[in-house]
């Protein structure tokens, strides 16, 4: 069994319209977290015009160890991420998606991973549950596309890049989160490469989806997706 992390852990959740599921969602994370010596749970609402933030704040009371910050416009998950993060005072950082289309019960294993490999990045790997039946082909094309892209463009030693769950050194995000542009869908992507192009460690760990969950893109969120990825490759030749 995975054992409990030991030092201090920051688990950012950016969350945007979910009023339906925030509240069960924040107390499945806390158990999970309930033993852990260290630790804090970070909701950020993320300019939700429903009852998302009252709903989040909720549940929190019920949790020593949440917390939930948020403003009143949509920001994108980048946007997000770095709110929390200036909210966050743990060593090492997690990102997880608020829907939990990414169980939050693999996070002890997905930290020890971290812990073992001592990289100043983790990546979460889903490509062995984007099998058949699991994600519509057109996902899993559009995927391996993006990710055969940025190989090309970026050289990160990870595939994948916009995986919900990433574990980082504190000290990754400090150099780097405060300059990025990028608040939309590729937000992780310029993370990364900014992190790689600092001479940071970066490694992927294989991750499990939820059960039913079938993420999907819109054509507008493709061009945002192919735009971003130019412009971050332009402005990565000056980095």
């Amino acid at each position: 069994m995975p054992h409990t992390p030991t030092s201090g852990i920051s688990i950012l959740m950016p969350a945007y319209q979910l009023e339906s599921a925030i509240g069960d969602n924040i107390d499945r994370v806390a158990a999970v977290v309930a033993d852990w010596p260290s630790v804090e749970v970070i909701i950020v609402d993320d300019g939700s015009t429903d009852d998302t933030r009252r709903v989040a704040e909720k549940a929190a009371a019920a949790h020593d160890t949440v917390s939930v910050v948020g403003y009143p416009v949509n920001r994108g998950k980048g946007g997000a991420l770095k709110e929390g993060f200036g909210y966050s005072t743990m060593e090492a950082v997690v990102f997880l998606d608020s829907d939990l289309d990414l169980p939050p019960e693999q996070l002890p294993s997905f930290l020890n991973e971290f812990e073992r490999l001592n990289v100043d990045a983790l990546v979460g790997a889903k490509r062995s549950a984007m099998a058949p039946g699991r994600y519509p082909l057109l996902r899993r094309v559009l995927s391996l596309t993006f990710a055969a892209v940025n190989s090309v463009l970026f050289r990160l030693p990870v595939r994948e890049t916009q995986t919900g769950l990433k574990a980082f050194k504190r000290a990754a995000l400090a150099d780097t989160l405060p300059n990025l542009e990028t608040v939309g869908y590729t937000f992780d992507l310029e993370l990364l490469v900014r992190i790689r192009k600092a001479g940071g460690s970066m490694a992927e760990a294989p991750v499990a989806l939820a059960k039913g969950s079938s993420s999907g893109l819109s054509f507008s969120t493709l061009w945002e997706m192919g735009r971003d990825t130019l412009q971050i490759w332009f402005r990565s030749l000056r980095w």
